[in-house]
């Protein structure tokens, strides 16, 4: 059984008994780590007595060859540990599957309740950077990547998946998800989502218009949304939800149009081609911020804007100027930029020609002394800059592997043969940790998790890959509050009708479930007749009925009814 609610017709309301919570990460930083945590059929525990196994599944992002430790907890107190060695399963690379009978340690069954249901992986790392995706994996092909950001919003349901933004029509758009213009949804084993391969959240202009226009660079934002910039379209900005539903624009040209480079010679950004670099930090909080970084050599380097109820201050038509180009960011903000949480900014330069001697990647330390958001650009200010020559031509996406303590920066490289590849920076000193990862490719964007894996997407392999740190024997916890039953989230009224929403295991079908009604609180509880679920989406149901006449309290029971 979930959450009750209770109907009455002078007001509608939900009573929450108990609330599902999100997934959260524990413990130092690693390498391999347990995302997409299910418990499924919990609904046979209850009354002290089990129906059969509880079927705990995760994905694992390389195998755990120091094996999985499960803990299920009640409130601060362990009842049950189950320990899986390597090479079973639930230690795979991939889908695990692990049954608990619902017993604690002791045997005895448990009750109905909330519990603590968390996955500690264990792995001996590597000795070098080493790639751990699989390239036949369906959700690693990619046409024409051109944006690529990982969830590592610890308390997200979404906590660990991929998006991809595939910005060119392929060959076989009508069975190969990565052949459309489109987002794609992946988790870190490569496999698609349970929400579907991809989505473009009903924004009409995700389409091929021959340019690679959209999508381009994206985040995911502390708000759990994912941002996207659309480059034909001003460079504006489109955020999205987790599951690519819907959008939202949150910064198009009105919020620059009275930016003192809208109509500036040389290169002024009406001209379109504008903005090409972006970043997005403390998304939902009165904090947030919207960074641009500028494509041509017109001066304009980097703004900020703030965020106001989710979009850009729609009162603020010009910006912040942070950077100006000139002095250290010698041609333009191009190739990708980052913000820490001390507002360090990590900032690429697309170069093309060979022996330029401009730096292809730098970080500023000091660009706004104050951190006021309104004082004079900086110019100048770095704490290192790296790649001037021919060692990074062609930065396009710069990322750091961590906003509160980075340790690398990496740069897609597309810029010559002899300098494709992956460029890894140490993000203390600039100096070279890897010079050309899979050099044999161009790459196009970059993308870290939240225990220090990179993500990186060619558009010569058409891949998206993923590589491991020599980091050595490592592990992480990952948690989820589950509760034993479905979740009723929501109740309305339409005319005569009453209309029932709850969320279940994404792996339930309708047939499971029954609607119970009783006039108290307390039961007893009887199935409502000609009550019938249907799946409005994975893990999403609902069910609709008359209205009662008087008032009934309802929940959901997992069980087919008699």
């Amino acid at each position: 059984m979930g959450t009750m609610i209770k109907f009455d017709k002078r007001r509608v309301f939900a009573l929450a008994l108990a609330l599902a919570a999100p997934l959260w990460t524990t413990g130092a930083r690693a390498n391999i780590y347990a995302t997409v945590l299910n418990l499924t059929r919990a609904h046979t525990l209850g009354g002290g007595t089990n129906t059969g196994a509880i079927n705990i599944s995760y994905i694992l992002n390389e195998p755990a060859d120091l094996g999985v430790t499960i803990n299920i907890s009640s409130g601060s107190n362990l009842v049950r540990t189950i320990s899986v060695s390597p090479g079973a399963n639930g230690t795979l690379f991939g889908t695990n599957l692990v049954l608990w009978d619902g017993n604690n340690s002791n045997g005895v069954s448990l009750p109905t309740g909330i519990y603590i249901f968390s996955v500690t992986a264990a792995s001996s790392g590597h000795t070098n950077w080493a790639q751990i995706s699989r390239d036949t994996n369906a959700g690693n092909y990619v046409f024409a990547p051109r944006g690529l950001a990982v969830n590592n919003n610890s308390n997200s349901f979404f906590y660990g998946r991929v998006f991809v933004g595939n910005a060119a029509q392929g060959p076989h758009p009508e069975t190969v998800p990565g052949d459309n213009d489109t987002i794609l949804m992946v988790n870190a084993d490569g496999s698609f989502s349970a929400d579907g391969p991809d989505g473009n959240g009903g924004y009409g202009d995700i389409k091929d218009v021959g340019s690679y226009g959209a999508p381009q660079k994206m985040r995911v934002g502390g708000d759990d949304r994912l941002y996207m910039m659309d480059l034909n379209n001003y460079s504006r900005l489109v955020a999205f939800d987790m599951r690519l539903t819907t959008n939202e624009i949150v910064l198009d040209e009105n919020n620059y149009i009275d930016n003192p480079f809208w109509d500036n010679p040389p290169y002024p950004l009406a001209t379109g081609v504008g903005w090409f670099s972006m970043d997005v930090t403390d998304a939902g909080t009165t904090n947030g911020l919207i960074w641009l970084g500028e494509w041509d050599s017109g001066g304009a380097g980097v703004w900020n804007w703030h965020l106001t109820d989710g979009v850009a201050d729609p009162n603020d038509s010009a910006g912040n100027w942070v950077i100006a180009a000139g002095g250290s960011l010698g041609v333009a903000a191009s190739g990708g930029l980052m913000v820490d949480m001390n507002f360090d900014l990590f900032v690429g330069q697309y170069l093309t020609d060979s022996g330029d001697t401009n730096a292809g990647c730098m970080e500023f330390t000091n660009w706004n002394s104050g951190r006021a958001f309104n004082g004079n650009p900086v110019t100048n200010g770095t704490a290192w800059s790296a790649g001037g020559g021919n060692a990074c031509l062609g930065v396009y996406d710069t990322t750091v592997d961590s906003r509160q303590n980075p340790r690398y920066v990496a740069c897609a490289l597309n810029g010559a043969p002899a300098t494709n590849g992956i460029l890894i920076l140490d993000a203390r000193t600039g100096t070279n940790v890897v010079a050309n990862l899979d050099a044999g490719n161009q790459y196009f964007a970059t993308a870290w998790d939240n225990v220090g894996n990179l993500y990186a997407a060619s558009g010569t392999s058409h891949l998206l890959r993923v590589y491991s740190p020599p980091d050595g024997p490592n592990q992480a916890t990952t948690v989820g509050r589950i509760l034993a039953g479905p979740i009723i989230t929501a109740i309305a009224l339409s005319g005569t009708n009453l209309t029932i929403t709850f969320s279940a295991s994404q792996s339930d079908t309708a047939g499971e479930f029954t609607l119970q009604s009783s006039a108290e609180v307390t039961g007893p509880y009887a199935n409502v007749p000609g009550a019938v679920t249907v799946q409005t989406i994975y893990g999403t149901f609902s069910v609709t009925i008359p209205a009662p006449p008087s008032t009934q309290f309802y929940r959901i029971n997992e069980a087919v009814a008699p």
